[in-house]
């Protein structure tokens, strides 16, 4: 098994192989929230025009998406896991669109399969990918906007690809410790607390607390189905 690590859209670009999109503050931990409060549908998309028009063809869609933190106009949540843990969204139909982590899976057009990365599902992930023991793994660490450097997501890679080469890994209080500033800086903040609430810092670090992956299968343009795969059925 040949793990390649990249960054970025540029990144996700260039992935093969089984492909794990890496988004831990906040897309992928708030994908994993919204299949534990028994979501029926989560469609990803990158663009705020393909949501708007993905509503209008289904039911009663629950549109949830930010850019650059904030959420998006007409919206109905912020991308967070804490306010999405407080929801019922039982059999509900979601749209979710995020300034990287979205963005990352619309990107990842040459990979054989995508899987999302986020530390609330990372043994069920790692345990999937030796499983089925592909030729090459791509571990894309999305980062802010796609763009910068995001600490949260290298470290999960750096721990993922523990896993996958038999390694002892961090625990979770090593994993918060490292995580807590700067990278965790913006859920600590009083003037933003009703988009980023200081809760969501421990919600995405709740390490293993799910034992299911999450993987993400193309409709069509700018659109792609998660689907939640249980690892002990």
């Amino acid at each position: 098994m040949k793990i390649k690590k990249l960054k970025f859209l540029e990144g996700a670009q260039k992935a093969q192989g089984l492909t794990v999109i890496i988004d831990v503050f906040r897309a992928y931990t708030t994908a994993a929230y919204l299949f534990s409060k028994k979501a029926n549908e989560i469609f990803i998309v990158s663009q705020i025009k393909t949501a708007k028009n993905l509503k209008k063809k289904l039911e009663a869609p629950i549109l949830i998406g930010e850019r650059q933190g904030i959420k998006l106009k007409e919206f109905d949540f912020n991308n967070s896991p804490f306010f999405i843990s407080r929801e019922n969204f039982f059999n509900k139909e979601i749209i979710l669109s995020t300034s990287a982590g979205t963005k990352g899976i619309i990107a990842a057009e040459n990979a054989d399969k995508i899987l999302t990365g986020s530390f609330v599902n990372l043994k069920a992930t790692a345990d999937y990918i030796k499983n089925q023991n592909p030729a090459v793994v791509s571990l894309v660490a999305m980062g802010n906007n796609g763009t910068t450097k995001a600490d949260e997501d290298e470290l999960y890679a750096q721990e993922l690809e523990k896993l996958l080469k038999g390694k002892e890994t961090l625990t979770q209080n090593q994993i918060k410790d490292k995580l807590r500033s700067p990278a965790g800086d913006r859920f600590f903040n009083k003037k933003t607390q009703s988009e980023m609430p200081k809760e969501d810092f421990e919600y995405c670090l709740k390490i293993n607390k799910f034992n299911f992956i999450i993987e993400a299968v193309k409709k069509e343009n700018d659109i792609y189905q998660l689907k939640r795969k249980a690892m002990d059925e």
